[in-house]
């Protein structure tokens, strides 16, 4: 079996993902793991396929050739980090910096961000913009919760921490 890794990227319109579903399914591949998500009227995505061997070119030379998508394919590696799988999630006022501010703080810890997902929408009874990030990150051997959590709190005194463990 072999693993490919494609991002895709295209004008958003109806059935895309069934349309990558289908040809993934013709071409004797497993969907393993994705996120997609519409982005200012574009389709984003990453999918992960674990495909035969004997399919995997085909595979590839298919979704190569999706209309109105530019894809890039990769050849998938194993990457596991040792530690403790963690969900993170950050809120505050939205403003600039805010993820180069969380990301500052991950690095200096030697964190590894597997998963992120960021939004921002308007607080329920002022309606000032709120910034929410979403993501799930593998704590090394030696780090603690405690200091995590210390350093991204200090960040800003509006920014609203939330650490749960997997």
């Amino acid at each position: 079996m072999k693993t490919l890794v494609a991002t895709l990227i295209g004008p958003d319109k109806t059935g895309l993902v069934k349309q990558l579903a289908t040809l993934i399914k013709q071409h004797h591949g497993n969907w393993q793991a994705s996120a997609m998500s519409e982005l200012a009227g574009y389709f984003a995505g990453i999918v992960e396929i674990r495909v035969p061997e004997e399919h995997s070119e085909s595979l590839g030379q298919a979704l190569q050739q999706l209309p109105d998508f530019q894809v890039q394919l990769l050849e998938g590696k194993q990457t596991a980090q040792p530690g403790q799988i963690l969900k993170l999630t950050v809120t505050a006022n939205d403003r600039l910096g805010i993820i180069d501010e969380v990301t500052d703080v991950l690095n200096q810890l030697n964190i590894s961000v597997k998963t992120l997902k960021t939004d921002n929408y308007p607080a329920p009874t002022t309606g000032t913009m709120l910034f929410e990030a979403n993501s799930t990150l593998t704590l090394p051997h030696g780090q603690t919760l405690g200091d995590l959590q210390a350093r991204l709190e200090a960040l800003s005194d509006d920014l609203v921490v939330d650490i749960d463990v997997m």
